[in-house]
């Protein structure tokens, strides 16, 4: 937004393509909703991570491994970029990819919440996101014993085997005394008392 107030945002999502779901909450998930302070033109707004809800994507392509999203404003202030001008339709080409995803071209919504599709005038095709999108290609971490792990919710697999400290050295007992030497008494010398003297 080239805003630098504060905005009020939505971020819709679904499973599959959104081209028959336009105009209808139906088939859509709220996962992230609230405010957030605009950061002006050039300088990309986050929105809160404590407001957002982590989904995953399977991969693959086709429906089972499309997900749409829906971000919008409550005020005509959300900006995008237009697409290739050879390129009339929405949801055809991919205009950003990386080894892991592609970032289709979607459309323009000109009214506040989801206008019904038949007002065709409300939409504008193609355009494309502008912004970041971070992800974790392995949100299950550590890895398991079985492999990467790459679907939400993680399941409940070893994470490996547990480490048993290694003994310690032999335990060390200190060396005996020496035998003990109780040293003798001196040899009783018995002293003879003097002769009896025997009375008259």
């Amino acid at each position: 937004t080239e805003s630098t107030n504060d905005v009020t945002f939505e971020l819709w999502t679904r499973m599959g393509s959104f081209m028959e779901y336009k105009g209808t909450y139906d088939g859509w998930d709220l996962i992230a909703t609230g405010t957030t302070k605009g950061r002006g033109i050039g300088r990309y707004t986050t929105i809160p991570q404590e407001s957002f809800t982590e989904v995953s994507i399977p991969g693959g392509g086709d429906e089972g491994g499309t997900r749409a999203f829906y971000l919008t404003l409550n005020t005509r202030e959300l900006v995008y970029k237009l697409g290739a001008p050879d390129v009339t339709l929405s949801d055809s080409m991919a205009h950003v990819e990386t080894p892991d995803i592609e970032v289709w071209d979607g459309e323009g919504v000109l009214f506040y919440p989801f206008p019904d599709p038949a007002q065709s005038f409300y939409y504008r095709a193609p355009r494309q996101f502008l912004g970041a999108i971070y992800y974790n290609r392995l949100p299950c971490k550590p890895f398991s014993l079985f492999g990467p792990v790459n679907e939400l919710p993680c399941p409940e697999v070893p994470t490996g085997a547990p480490t048993v400290p290694p003994p310690t050295t032999n335990p060390t007992i200190p060396p005996p005394t020496m035998s003990p030497v109780i040293p003798p008494t001196g040899v009783p010398t018995p002293t003879p008392t003097g002769r009896p003297a025997i009375g008259q």
